[in-house]
């Protein structure tokens, strides 16, 4: 009998394998349940941070859309306004697309 084993003992009696290992068991349920109880409130922080992540980055994607729609409609605009300008940009857009791509 080591020191490992003398808590399974009680009083002294012989060593009873199912009892011992019950005790075992219990004792691992309880340890189990107090660390399940010390990861839930983590567990409650983590959850509630990814649910804020998840708020703040949808709020951005839909100020993000607005703001392209914005762009967009400025674009329009200024190209029903001046075509000829508009035109004249595309084309040295690709003129200096195509001198890269070379």
């Amino acid at each position: 009998m080591n020191d490992r084993t003398q808590p399974l003992l009680q009083d002294g009696d012989a060593f009873d394998s199912s009892a011992a290992v019950d005790r075992v068991a219990q004792r691992a349920h309880e340890a189990i349940d107090t660390v399940a109880a010390k990861a839930k409130p983590a567990v409650e922080r983590v959850h509630s941070a990814a649910n804020q992540a998840a708020d703040a980055l949808h709020a951005k994607a839909e100020a993000l859309g607005s703001w392209e729609e914005e762009w967009l409609d400025t674009a329009r605009t200024h190209i029903r306004e001046q075509p000829l300008t508009a035109i004249a940009i595309g084309l040295l857009a690709g003129a200096l697309l195509s001198r890269l791509a070379r």
